[in-house]
């Protein structure tokens, strides 16, 4: 299993509310107005939707992918596993607490990669870790 990680980024919010915001079904939904795609992914990502424990879009040139939450360790750890992809795929999401009033973030991709495939994709694979990772720390936690 190959993993890709972004770089902690710190959002000031505290980790409860930050779980509570990424993992609950209903909340989830609420990111759809909250959460855009990032000015440089923006050819690449398309019909990014939030629905009851899932996260489904369009990627050029993978195609159509639906993300549904498979795991929550409340409040440190969100799993989501793709659904109908051609090879194991999840995106992790680790929190930890920074103080009471703020959380750190790292964003990491979790992908099983034959060697043959591996040289192709490592490098936009790192990309979208880091997207991930910018993603989660612009979303506005305390207007949810």
């Amino acid at each position: 299993m190959d993993i890709y990680s972004s770089e902690p980024t710190t959002i000031n919010t505290a980790i409860t509310t930050v779980f509570a915001k990424l993992s609950n079904p209903l909340a989830l939904q609420n990111l759809q107005k909250s959460v855009t795609v990032p000015e440089q992914a923006k050819e690449q990502v398309k019909d990014l939707t939030f629905g009851q424990d899932t996260i489904s879009f369009n990627i050029n040139p993978v195609g159509a992918v639906t993300l549904r939450v498979t795991e929550r360790e409340e409040p440190n750890k969100i799993v989501y596993t793709a659904e109908s992809f051609p090879i194991p795929l999840q995106a992790v999401i680790k929190l930890e607490p920074e103080g009471e009033t703020a959380t750190k973030a790292e964003a990491e991709l979790h992908i099983e990669l034959n060697m043959f495939v591996r040289p192709m994709v490592d490098k936009p694979l790192r990309e979208w870790s880091s997207r991930f990772g910018q993603m989660l720390a612009a979303i506005p936690y305390d207007k949810l």
